[in-house]
């Protein structure tokens, strides 16, 4: 009975280390898109979003963020004073401004505080950070990388 134990117990034992070895799989990547897709990621609530298409303009020093289709559109509009690294406070008024729209309804947010901090500017693309703050209750948080610049 013992040996009958012991063969089952070392059978288990050999089944379960080789049937639980770990995967050498890659976890999939977000590659940028020629559009400036999966540039730009940003929380809303505690939902988290990827654009469809992003890019910043050299000339107007604006970043423009699109997510969805015609009538059910996320959309930022984020106004600098430049596109160089560096810090941007948003305060509701003056140079830097972010503006906001979500699909449920038309209401274009305007960030009444808030920041963008741009870490890279490279190869004709930015990177950074940034915050706003849509009403005294909600924030956005927003990521970018390889953002095209236009």
């Amino acid at each position: 009975m013992k040996r009958i134990f012991s063969l089952a117990f070392i059978l288990a034992s050999i089944v379960f280390t080789t049937s639980c070895t770990k995967s050498n799989s890659t976890p999939a990547t977000t590659t940028p898109g020629a559009n400036g897709s999966n540039t730009f990621t940003w929380v809303d609530g505690t939902t988290t979003h990827n654009c469809d298409s992003a890019y910043a303009s050299a000339n107007f020093k604006t970043i423009f963020v699109y997510k969805g289709g015609t009538a059910l559109r996320f959309f930022f509009e984020i106004n600098l004073s430049s596109l160089a690294v560096g810090n941007y406070t948003v305060s509701g008024t003056g140079a830097n401004a972010i503006a906001y729209i979500r699909p449920a309804n038309a209401t274009t947010y305007q960030a009444v505080a808030g920041g963008v901090q741009i870490t890279a500017n490279a190869n004709n693309t930015i990177a950074g950070t940034g915050v706003a703050s849509i009403t005294t209750m909600e924030r956005v948080n927003f990521t970018f990388t390889n953002l095209p610049i236009r």
